[in-house]
């Protein structure tokens, strides 16, 4: 259901189009409401392959609007729904989230076509080895912004790869998680034992990973890898997915009792599986951002990450947060399971959780639309 807020005072027109109502998404814009006349129109209703759970988190406190159209595969969508609104609202600052949905193709073309300013925001980003005419296509779609929203540096070069002028970059702190949702302090392993009791967790060391189960998450290695673990450090795997039934058949097949799988959990739960665990570790093959890295080090875990995750890129910091590795070389990974159990972090995560919370995020983005009107 959609809140609408009526408001007597004249604030900035900001049309923000997006693929769907992710909750870490109606966050910021519940935020970003309070200083701006904000306006969403989300594609679809949910993306194909999330978790049900995945969207009962938030309600909704801004304008919206669920265009009709056709939902095609997990998250594309085909509609001219966003054209026939730009024909007949204006706005102040228009904001197209990403290029690679039909009908933020139609958009682009649109405003293009009619030389209407807009700004470009992306999640993230990877640099693929497209065939010449992709990269033309995507080149077409990513170039012609007023301005662009990152992430990240590395974001950026993405962005310029596909045509994206560097001056018109500009950077904001990415979150899904509140300032009041980060833990005060790390637990001590007096705190943690009690939780770990309440949920049966055995095991001296506990390392946890969350995320979706599909082949590019790379559980599978982080499985054979923990073959080799000691009995006493548990690996605890939250999330599901298409994978389950592999890595169910891998444990019973192989014998590990050191290995926990828990369903999709909300973030409450998800962060007091957290904060009873000792460090986090993800081994993804790619991934356009990752906000688990953030959300793991908001409740003071360090952090083994994949360099193929943006966010880790972005956040860890070798030896003082965490350690970024090669996840096609176990033997990089298991050197830095040692490394992490060998090592006492402090609150260094929790710094830079800090730095990183939604308040933060919304309060950037405000001044960054602020500079774009002028």
């Amino acid at each position: 259901m959609c809140i609408i807020f009526f408001r007597k005072s004249r604030k900035m027109k900001v049309l923000i189009v997006f693929n769907h109502p992710a909750p870490y998404k109606i966050r910021l814009f519940n935020e970003l409401a309070k200083s701006v006349d904000l306006t969403v129109i989300f594609e679809r209703g949910a993306s194909k392959n999330r978790n049900p759970l995945f969207y009962q988190q938030n309600e909704i406190q801004f304008k919206c609007i669920f265009l009709k159209g056709i939902n095609i595969s997990d998250e594309n969508h085909f509609s001219f729904g966003v054209v026939r609104h730009l024909k007949k609202n204006k706005y102040d600052l228009i904001i197209i989230n990403g290029y690679s949905t039909f009908s933020e193709m139609l958009a682009l073309r649109y405003l293009h076509r009619n030389k209407i300013p807009y700004a470009m925001y992306v999640n993230g980003g990877v640099i693929r080895n497209d065939s010449k005419f992709k990269f033309k296509v995507k080149k077409s779609l990513v170039s012609g912004a007023k301005l662009y929203l990152s992430p990240s540096p590395e974001v950026n070069s993405y962005l310029v790869h596909y045509g994206a002028q560097a001056e018109r970059i500009v950077n904001y702190p990415y979150s899904t998680i509140f300032e009041k949702e980060i833990a005060p302090a790390v637990l001590s392993q007096i705190e943690k034992a009690e939780i770990r009791k309440d949920h049966n967790f055995p095991g001296k060391t506990i390392f946890v990973s969350a995320g979706q189960f599909i082949e590019r998450k790379n559980f599978m290695e982080l499985l054979e890898i923990w073959k080799t673990q000691p009995n006493d450090r548990t690996l605890i795997l939250i999330g599901d997915g298409e994978e389950l039934a592999n890595y169910t058949s891998y444990l019973k097949e192989n014998k590990l009792s050191n290995v926990i799988i828990l369903p999709f959990m909300v973030t409450d739960d998800l962060f007091e599986i957290f904060r009873a665990s000792d460090a986090f570790i993800l081994l993804s093959k790619e991934d356009i951002y990752g906000h688990v890295i953030n959300e793991a080090m908001s409740q003071g875990l360090p952090v083994i990450s994949s360099d193929r995750v943006v966010a880790a890129q972005h956040l860890i910091t070798n030896d003082i947060n965490g350690f970024l590795v090669d996840y096609k070389n176990p033997e990089d990974v298991k050197k830095r399971i040692e490394d992490v159990i060998g090592k006492n972090f402090g609150d260094a995560p929790l710094k830079t959780a800090r730095e990183n919370t939604i308040e933060k995020m919304a309060e950037v983005h405000v001044r960054i639309f602020e500079e774009a009107i002028k």
